[in-house]
Order: C-alpha cells, then structure tokens, then sequence
C-alpha cells in the first residue's frame, strides 16, 4: 500500500506530536478519508522523511506522531540553477514543475523584454506563494525532501548585479542557440569532479531574448550552446536541458 506523503512546513522532531495546516488536515481527513492510527509520511525540506501516525481525524486541525526519521539522499550530483525568462500562467508553472521533478536546485524567474506579462509587487508576491505550493508539490511527487529555492522575479537588466552573489563563479553557464557550433556535450565541463558540479541554465521567454539581452549574458560569461536543430518552447526547454544534464553528468 503507497503511504501518503505530505509536505510540513513547520520542524519535525521524533517523539513529538504535530498538527498539519487546514488544507493538509482537509486533504488527508476528508479527501483521503484516513483513519486514526494511519501510517504518514512528512517532510519540511530538511533532507529527511517522517513517519508518522494519525491521532484525531479533525478536518482542520489533524493531529500526528512523529515516530521516526530517515535520511533521503536522493539529490543529484549537479547542482543546477535554472534562470527561466517569465511566461505566461500555465508554462511558467509547467517549468517549475517538472524541473523539480527532474532535479533543479533553484529556479531564477527573470523579467526579459518580450516577456508577455506584467506584475505588480503584489502579484508578484502571489505568483511567488503559488509556485512555492507547485515546488512542494512536485516535491511530494517526486520523493524529494530537499525543497529547490525561488527567488525573487527579477529584471534580466538587473541579472548580473542582483544575481551575482546567489551563483558559482566558477559554475558552466549556457544559454541555448540552434546555431551555435558547441553541442551541450562538448562543452568544458570537469564531470570527473566528484563534488556537486554548478550548471546554471538561461531560457529565456515565449518571444526569445533580444540581441541586447544575448550580449548582456554573454558579458557575464553565458555560452551559447547547440541543443539540437529544433525550436523549443520556452516550457519545453528548461525540463528538456535539465534532462539532458542527468544524462551527462548527473545520476539518470
């Protein structure tokens, strides 16, 4: 039987009882419909799973032991950023989605020029919410109890300035050009390095990013790098890269 497994944002300690949220209590009593004295698993990011034990079956405010730990050590060996230009509502949330599914370590949404949407702070704020639910989510899905990072949305104008101290200096950055003349394969990069491998990763928007923008990330040391002939939407691209990366270099 496949035991539930639910993301808990508050710390988690063996011994100690503790109460899920209104939509997790919602979603395990009355969704679900689980019984007191269930098996549960939890996580809160911190690179462990929790079995737990169902107490009450309070819709609201359910109630759980947690009765035991274990380590779930399930990352890849690369660390990879994805820097995603904005796109509209569904393909943004289908990148993040399926990056974290597939691995991603932090995801950068950026603000390019022909980015087809315009936020205002508090949007902006609520957009943030709504993919931290998608990456907890995907989390749950995917068995991994490390949560990637979001970060703030910020300007592509900004990137280098802003962004700077959040990479690796050091790290493999590529940006993707059917024309270019190095395949991702054949790109410097020390796989034999048995320490986590920095690979950050720029898509840009449904539109393209413009000359201007190109030159912009080339001044900071992104290479422009073949991934086949084919155009792929910017939805497409991210999880399709990150893919490739765990073939390489990663744990597929």
């Amino acid at each position: 039987m496949r035991i539930t497994r639910l993301y808990h944002p508050k710390k988690l300690s063996c011994g100690e009882t503790t109460q899920l949220d209104k939509e997790a209590s919602n979603y395990l009593i009355r969704v679900l419909r689980t019984t007191i004295g269930s098996p549960i698993v939890l996580f809160s990011g911190d690179g462990f799973d929790y079995s737990c034990k169902t107490l009450n079956q309070h819709p609201k405010k359910t109630l759980l032991s947690v009765e035991s730990r274990i380590e779930i050590k399930n990352e890849s060996n690369l660390e990879i950023t994805l820097i995603q230009g904005l796109s509209r509502n569904d393909r943004m949330e289908t990148t993040i989605q399926k990056s974290v599914e597939l691995g991603v370590n932090r995801i950068i949404p950026v603000l390019c020029q022909r980015s087809n949407t315009k936020l205002s702070k508090e949007k902006q704020n609520k957009k943030l919410a709504h993919w931290h639910k998608i990456t907890t989510s995907a989390c749950e899905q995917s068995g991994r109890s490390v949560i990637p990072e979001i970060t703030e949305i910020i300007s592509l104008i900004n990137l280098d300035n802003i962004v700077t101290p959040l990479l690796n200096q050091s790290a493999l950055k590529i940006i993707l050009d059917p024309e270019s003349g190095t395949s991702l394969r054949n790109t410097d990069f020390n796989s034999t390095d048995k320490s986590r491998n920095a690979i950050e990763v720029f898509i840009g928007p449904e539109g393209g990013l413009n000359s201007e923008e190109i030159t912009l990330l080339e001044n900071i040391q992104f290479k422009n790098v073949c991934f086949g002939p084919r155009i792929l939407r910017t939805e497409t691209a991210g999880p399709a890269v990150i893919s490739a990366l765990q073939i390489l270099w990663g744990d597929f």
